[in-house]
């Protein structure tokens, strides 16, 4: 029966989303070069322009879409890596 009141996340849900969060920053920081800290640029709400990263990681803009492209690459299998060791 919908109550319509909003429910609460369980134990197990926050317990859950603390642990993607956690393998998602542990496997960031693993990442290789730039990557760490254009993933986290990319992050930011809201997200920087790539003329504002390319100043602050001093990295030419042209580059930053394929270098992007890689990093994702890594992060996702480095994420698949650990959710099925």
């Amino acid at each position: 029966m919908c109550t319509g009141l909003p429910t609460s996340p369980s134990a197990e849900d926050e317990f859950l989303a603390e642990r993607r969060r956690r393998l998602v920053r542990n496997a960031v920081a693993a990442l290789p070069g730039r990557c760490p800290q254009l993933i986290a640029a990319l992050a930011e709400d809201p997200p920087p322009t790539y003329q504002e990263i390319s100043e602050r990681l001093g990295m030419p803009r042209g580059s930053i879409g394929p270098t992007r492209s890689r990093c994702l690459a890594c992060l996702r299998a480095l994420l698949h890596a650990e959710r099925y060791p």
